[in-house]
């Protein structure tokens, strides 16, 4: 006789482990894997059995509700020891079932309580243009998590972003879908590995489904009214490219689109994430969005239909809090949601926590937290990272590098400040954290004195200091002016970051006032931003001499600054996202339709931005020659690209070479141009290299006027690099 199998027998399958675990729970219990609660109760990280112990009594009836089998996850864990803690009263269930615990870890494992690894922001890797540079982020990011006890990262944000006001724009890719889903999917392949079975893997989540990133009113949350071509077009794309790299979990968005909210728009997680695009994994909800079907957007007469609108239209966990389990459990046993429903949801649940190991390793170690956490090999990949995500705007008369310089004022609320860090990360010990100051002190030549008057915060620049930077100013040979936002987690005055929009793109504050009286003074200015979005000032960028767009560059960004002021590194990034000339620019974007400027400039002031998507100059010069494509191409059929890219210039860089396709001609409006491929080459001196693109036959589909996709024939125009070299290969029919 064949013994019986058990869902314990880590020799089996996570498929077939989840299939015998199903057969044994009670509803109450399927029900229970989908209900997260928030794990945060104290200010301060347990380190010792009696704070454990305390840690239980705050969380209170929390407690019994992860014994008696009705909790399946939990966020907002301090760390380690409060998540060994949870498992341990999960371990005494009657099924053993383990806790899956979640974070925002954008982009390194920022929220939890001890010291980590913080990486560049997303908008910052973004600029790096490296989708490989993404994958490790996330990898390292994972294997820090892992190493703390956690296994689901709230993470890749592919929200396309077209209103930069808009306060998480920092925690996204920028404005173009391409970029957002190939740095989303790299992402995702870091987090997850091959299938997430790996003890260093953990759940990645693609977030927030869908067009967060155009809110009508600029407020986090707020209502988008678009268009289903636009939809289709520029915001769903990111999201299924993500799907198709296996990504396992994903967020609905917080808001409406065209009067149907994301967390009951079944049509959305049913037919389309699930049924078109193959999506195998599970939806968690935002943070209290399934109430907020009640009491905010109001297609939910009570809160116990809010919850049944949103797990019926697809929504398998809920974050985070009572009343979801009682609500769900009365109405599966009325009929009124299906309970094959309630099985969809707890078997993907449960698979992922066969799949990742947790039956076996549900504990972290603290010895593996010792030798992975802040490695040696994180700290030089957020270095890295920062390195490449630099991008510099404006170098009049090639200020940088500074050359010949004998003294230097390191000067603005950013410059001795841990903001470069961006949201989604605390307050890191100082010791973990180069700011800009201390890398310019670091690594100034020798010779060379670097003096500083501090400024900060944003919100309290006051007269005294503004005098006393002025009077510093004037006896330097150089400024440098480290300013822009604020967005750090735990800082009380955020300027900016997750529900802190803004109304202007101005620098917040009296930050230009005090670059007006430093510009008094006659001294050059070297502005260094730090921001999760861009800063539009067209006062500032005509005053600035030099000016490097730093976005959030993490825990090492004040040394890849220094290292550019003083020319020991290239800087080499491009911008993401387009910087209007003001506020009344918005919305402005790239790849706009062709009718967007055909009437010309505004009556005081240009049309175009301040800087373009693409834009990033570099300490040397890049020549673009030979674009090579055939004359014909037949439809269905992949198009070689080649191009000869030369550093022409006395230092060696790295370019990103940026490719480009429009359809000249098409029954619907298409953009000017998109971004179809792009490439990071290294170059010495005088070096040459062919870069390759491949574009696969979707490169040139369209939506036509009845929505469906396809692809027609005629001239599609090929461009490269920032000058342009342009290309036209005809697309035709088979036969023809």
């Amino acid at each position: 006789m064949q013994a019986q199998q058990s869902y314990l027998d880590p020799e089996l399958p996570a498929a077939r482990r989840t299939e015998l675990l199903l057969k044994e729970m009670t509803l109450e219990e399927k029900v229970g894997q989908m209900c997260q609660y928030v794990g945060e109760v104290s200010q301060g990280r347990a380190s010792n059995v009696d704070e454990v112990a305390g840690y239980s009594l705050l969380l209170g009836e929390k407690v019994e509700l992860i014994r008696s089998g009705r909790v399946g996850s939990f966020l907002k864990v301090p760390g380690a020891l409060e998540a060994n803690y949870l498992q341990q009263q999960a371990e005494q269930t009657r099924l053993k079932i383990p806790i899956l615990i979640g974070t925002d870890a954008i982009h390194g494992h920022g929220m939890d309580l001890g010291s980590s690894t913080i990486f560049p922001s997303p908008i910052s890797l973004a600029a790096s243009f490296d989708v490989g540079l993404a994958q490790r982020v996330a990898e390292a990011t994972a294997r820090e998590m892992r190493a703390t006890g956690f296994h689901w990262s709230f993470s890749p944000n592919v929200d396309v972003v077209r209103d930069p006001r808009w306060g998480r724009t920092g925690e996204t890719f920028g404005e173009d879908p391409f970029l957002a889903g190939e740095l989303g999917a790299a992402m995702v392949v870091g987090y997850q590995g091959r299938d997430f079975s790996a003890p260093t893997n953990v759940l990645a989540c693609t977030k927030h489904l869908v067009a967060g990133g155009v809110p009508d009113n600029v407020f986090n949350g707020s209502a988008a009214e678009l268009s289903e071509r636009t939809l289709r077009e520029f915001f769903l794309p990111p999201f299924e490219r993500t799907v198709q790299a296996g990504v396992y979990t994903l967020m609905p968005a917080h808001n409406e689109v065209n009067g149907v909210p994301c967390h009951a728009d079944e049509r959305l997680l049913q037919h389309e994430l699930r049924q078109q695009w193959g999506f195998q994994g599970f939806v968690i909800s935002d943070w209290l969005d399934i109430e907020r079907l009640h009491s905010v957007h109001h297609v939910a007469e009570t809160r116990r239909d809010a919850d049944r609108l949103a797990v019926v239209a697809g929504v398998d966990m809920h974050m985070h809090g009572g009343q979801f389990f009682e609500n769900v459990v009365s109405q599966v046993r009325e009929g009124t949601i299906p309970e094959a429903r309630i099985d969809e949801a707890a078997s993907k649940i449960l698979f992922a926590k066969f799949q990742l190991g947790l039956f076996e390793r549900r504990y972290a170690d603290e010895a593996e937290i010792a030798k992975t956490v802040l490695a040696p090999p994180h700290r030089e990949l957020a270095l890295e990272g920062a390195r490449k995500s630099l991008v510099l705007l404006k170098n009049e008369k090639n200020l940088l590098p500074l050359t010949g310089v004998k003294s230097v004022l390191v000067t603005g609320p950013d410059a001795d400040d841990q903001s470069l860090l961006g949201d989604w990360a605390r307050t890191q010990p100082d010791g973990n954290v180069t700011t800009i100051l201390a890398g310019t002190r670091a690594l100034a030549p020798s010779g060379v004195s670097v003096e500083h008057v501090p400024t900060g915060p944003i919100a309290a620049i006051s007269d005294e200091q503004i005098a006393a930077a002025v009077a510093a100013a004037r006896k330097v040979d150089v400024v440098v002016l480290a300013i822009g936002e604020n967005s750090l987690r735990d800082n009380p005055v955020r300027t900016s970051g997750e529900n802190v929009d803004r109304a202007t793109l101005e620098p917040p504050g009296r930050q230009l006032e005090l670059m007006r009286a430093l510009a008094g003074a006659g001294k050059p200015i070297v502005v260094v931003l730090v921001n999760g979005a861009p800063i539009a000032s067209e006062w500032m960028v005509e005053h600035a001499a030099a000016l490097i767009e730093a976005w959030e560059p993490g825990m090492h960004g004040g040394t890849a600054v220094a290292e550019v002021l003083f020319g020991r590194y290239n800087p080499s990034g491009k911008l993401p996202m387009t910087v209007p000339r003001s506020t009344g620019h918005i919305k402005i974007f790239y790849n706009y339709r062709p009718s967007a400027y055909h009437r010309g400039k505004f009556r005081y002031s240009e049309s175009a931005p301040l800087f373009e998507f693409g834009h990033g100059l570099s300490f040397t010069t890049f020549t673009y020659r030979d674009l090579r494509v055939p004359e014909q191409l037949t439809i269905g059929t992949p198009l070689q690209v080649e191009v000869e890219v030369e550093n022409t210039g006395d230092r060696a860089g790295d370019e990103v070479v940026l490719l480009y396709l429009q359809d000249v001609y098409a029954s619907v409006t298409r953009p000017v141009k998109e971004l179809k491929g792009f490439q990071r080459v290294s170059l010495e001196p005088h070096q040459k290299q062919v870069v390759r693109f491949e574009l696969p036959p979707e490169a040139f589909t369209l939506l036509d006027r009845d929505m469906k996709r396809t692809t027609e024939p005629g001239e599609f125009r090929l461009s490269v690099g920032a000058r342009a070299l342009e290309r036209s290969v005809w697309l035709k029919r088979a036969g023809d």
